[in-house]
């Protein structure tokens, strides 16, 4: 024995429906009948009852082939106006779930539109349109003249693209896997120092354009690790570090591990973290009013990315602020030194693991 419902909104989208397809065509007269009647459900021919119910939220159809409700209309009425109270719950769930879808999908598309849009104005500032469709047959030549002309450009606009094509794969990357259930996590042991360097080298223009110097201390240190999705977290802590560090500053790595936890620290002199504001900064769409000022662009993503990527790694990101009395002003914008800790857990220590000793 079953209940059926169809629920739609004022004007005439569907909600939610299990109503089986036999059953369409009583959905669609003017006057359903609430009187007991007999139709064919999945083959079968079925003494069933229909009610039909609406509000300011829309309609609702309920349709069951239990006797309880067959036999009784007083029963059946109130099955119905009890199904007509949830019709505002499930219009509402289902408002939710397409914003929030809508909201991901828009956002998707924001960024990767973006991101081709800054592809074709650095090719076309290192390449003008207009000088290949003047002779469409010396095309190859003409770029080679350019490169030859401009290599320092040409090098600096390769490595943009290449920044550009990363971030277009870390998008796809961040889409699939943080709007799965269940998420593929290939956890395989990788070198957290080849890693970084990976990623590392793709913002060094960037970093160089700032006068920002980069350091990296050494490490053996070998991570059971899903590659794809730590690097998705490492690019968006990079790409922010850009974004908000003081020009002519440094930007430092290190590590430091304990029995059980590996953690890669990036200490900088970034915009100024108040208090309130830690807790608050991987939350999606937060922007400080600091972060505002410097890029008005922003999304108030990366962070909230980055927290995001981290947890199929079983790592966790911690906010330090102020972790000296460093404190420097240009313009408006104060900057301190700051520290960004991801800390990986219940990584077991690699020298115990290959049967190395420790001095």
């Amino acid at each position: 024995m079953s209940i059926y419902h169809h629920a739609i909104t004022p004007n005439g989208e569907v909600i939610f429906s299990n109503l089986p397809s036999d059953l369409n065509n009583l959905i669609r007269q003017e006057h359903p009948t609430t009187k007991a009647f007999e139709a064919i459900i999945d083959g079968k021919l079925q003494k069933v009852r229909l009610g039909f119910k609406t509000n300011e939220y829309g309609a609702i159809y309920i349709c069951t082939n239990d006797s309880r409700y067959v036999n009784s209309f007083k029963l059946f009425k109130e099955l119905t106006n009890i199904s007509l109270i949830s019709l505002k719950s499930m219009s509402d769930l289902k408002f939710q779930i397409t914003e929030r879808h809508n909201g991901i999908n828009e956002e998707l598309i924001h960024n990767l539109t973006s991101l081709n849009t800054y592809s074709i104005q650095d090719l076309y500032a290192l390449i003008p349109q207009n000088l290949l469709s003047e002779n469409i047959y010396k095309q190859r030549e003409t770029i080679k003249e350019i490169i030859a002309k401009e290599p320092n450009v040409t090098s600096k606009t390769l490595l943009q693209l290449l920044k550009y094509n990363l971030a277009m794969k870390v998008e796809f990357s961040v889409f699939q896997k943080t709007l799965q259930k269940n998420p593929k996590v290939q956890l395989l042991e990788d070198s957290i120092s080849d890693v970084l360097i990976s990623i590392l080298q793709i913002f060094i223009a960037d970093f160089t354009e700032k006068r920002i110097t980069v350091s990296m201390d050494q490490t053996d240190k070998r991570l059971m690790i899903d590659y794809e999705s730590l690097t998705v977290s490492l690019y968006y802590l990079l790409d922010n570090g850009i974004k908000y560090c003081s020009p002519n500053s440094q930007f430092r790595i290190k590590f430091s591990e304990s029995e059980n936890c590996f953690c890669i620290i990036f200490e900088m002199i970034s915009i100024k973290i108040e208090d309130n504001e830690i807790d608050r900064l991987c939350e999606r769409f937060y922007r400080s009013k600091v972060a505002c000022q410097i890029n008005t662009k922003g999304g108030g993503l990366g962070m909230y990315r980055v927290l995001k990527t981290l947890k199929l790694n079983n790592a966790e990101l911690q906010i330090v602020p102020r972790v000296g009395n460093y404190e420097t002003k240009n313009g408006d914008i104060c900057y301190q030194q700051n520290r960004f800790v991801i800390k990986f857990l219940g990584q077991e220590d690699w020298f115990k693991r290959n049967g190395i000793g420790r001095n």
